[in-house]
């Protein structure tokens, strides 16, 4: 069922209950209050006549052998005055009048001829007035004046069905419009969406959607420039091993030697950037990272520049000490690493490779920011920012390392970011959450 439907059901049984609810307590009040002003009717018919009676006493002075008989209007209503004695002294024609004989003084209900009537009885000077009508046009009346009352109402809650459907349905456009809006984006569309006008409680979705579109598409990117950077770093090893080999078979002796030496070591490459796409799809798993200890940054520099190829150029400003933050040690040590051979790799064999470590603020976040400046060549404008950070290690072949870092800092809620520095090289920031 859908969100409308269900809602739709929900709403208009709740309304029907409450109304059917008010329209029983109306029906059994009003029911009431209709034979109560019925019976006051009776009361008052009984009460004029007593009145005309005692403005002319004359013909109920005397006895008389034969009532006098009255012809009312109506045939469902009768009338009797009799004496104290039971003498009838007047009565309606007809055998509703002399039916009517015995009745005791106020309300009572008698069955005449098979028809139902309601009497009342007032005694006043020594004469007993009755009045009576017809129970079957009492009830017609009851329906009738019910009937009044059911009709509007029952129109009222149509009307209001009608109302509450058209007002679901209008409420509810939002969300077929977003729908829509899905169903004919092409799964390549990752731009935000865009619904115009959307209600209150839609924007909070909206807004995720669009935060979920641009995660995937910065995925997308990543992906492909890991994918870019996977196919480099695997030719260019393979294409000197195979270029080696080639020349190890042309000649013999030292050279020979060294042309298997240099095979050796794109062997040794290839089995690096197989352990780092190894790390990669450990990261991906992320249940191998799910309970760690919080890393010191300090002992993971250290560890990170055990053997490292050019670490003596390193110069180390660590403006805090012991200080921790919420990533797993092996993989603060492999991303620390990997930024520091990147900035080797493109700084000069003369220039030193600076490694800031200090924490700050971001985003009501306290972060612990390695800083990495290195002294190679600059990329060009089009370069710079996130969303082109790793090209200038991608045309250099080391874009593999920084790919896994980039990684590491999304998993643990950290980010890479890269600037172009005044010494024309570029300065790599991570940042890691801080623990205490």
């Amino acid at each position: 069922m859908s969100l409308r439907s269900r809602l739709l059901a929900m709403l208009s049984l709740s309304l029907i209950v409450l109304w059917l609810t008010v329209a029983v307590l109306m029906y059994l009040h009003l029911g009431n209050k209709v034979s109560e002003t019925l019976d006051q009717r009776l009361a008052a018919s009984a009460n004029m006549v007593a009145g005309l009676i005692a403005q002319q006493p004359e013909p109920f002075s005397r006895s008389s052998t034969e009532a006098l008989l009255m012809s009312p209007l109506s045939g469902g209503v009768a009338c009797q005055i009799r004496s104290a004695t039971g003498e009838i002294l007047m009565q309606t024609a007809g055998p509703r009048g002399t039916s009517l004989s015995g009745a005791e003084p106020g309300f009572t209900t008698r069955t005449v001829s098979g028809e139902e009537w309601r009497l009342y009885t007032l005694e006043q000077d020594g004469l007993l007035i009755t009045t009576a009508d017809r129970g079957t046009e009492r009830r017609q009346l009851e329906n009738g004046i019910i009937l009044v009352m059911v009709v509007p109402f029952s129109l009222a809650l149509l009307g209001s069905l009608v109302v509450l459907w058209w007002g679901v349905r209008r409420g509810l456009e939002p969300l077929q419009k977003l729908n829509r809006e899905l169903q004919l984006r092409e799964p390549s569309n990752l731009k935000a969406l865009s619904i115009g006008n959307a209600a209150a409680e839609l924007k909070p979705i909206v807004s995720t959607l669009n935060s979920l579109f641009a995660r995937v598409e910065r995925t997308v990117i990543r992906e492909q420039r890991f994918a870019s950077n996977t196919a480099h770093e695997f030719r260019t090893p393979l294409t000197g091993i195979k270029t080696h080999l080639q020349v190890a078979r042309r000649i013999d002796g030292e050279q020979q030697q060294l042309a298997l030496a240099r095979a050796a070591t794109g062997v040794l490459r290839l089995q690096n950037v197989a352990e780092q796409l190894l790390m990669l799809a450990r990261l991906e798993r992320r249940d191998d990272w799910r309970e760690f200890e919080p890393c010191a940054v300090s002992i993971a520099i250290r560890e990170a520049l055990v053997d490292m190829p050019g670490g003596e150029r390193v110069k180390q400003n660590l403006e805090t000490e012991d200080v921790f933050v919420n990533a797993p040690h092996p993989l603060v040590v492999i991303a620390v690493r990997n930024l520091l051979e990147n900035a080797l790799k493109f700084s000069s064999h003369d220039q030193p490779v600076e490694l800031r470590v200090f924490c700050g603020v971001s985003n009501h976040q306290e972060l612990v920011k390695l800083i990495i400046r290195d002294g190679g060549h600059s990329p060009s404008p089009s370069e710079h920012g996130d969303g082109q950070q790793n090209s200038r290690a991608s045309e250099q072949g080391h874009g593999l390392g920084l790919t896994i870092v980039e990684s590491i800092a999304e998993q643990f809620n950290g980010r890479l970011h890269a600037e172009e520095n005044a010494r024309g090289g570029m300065d790599w920031e991570l940042a890691l959450p801080r623990v205490h």
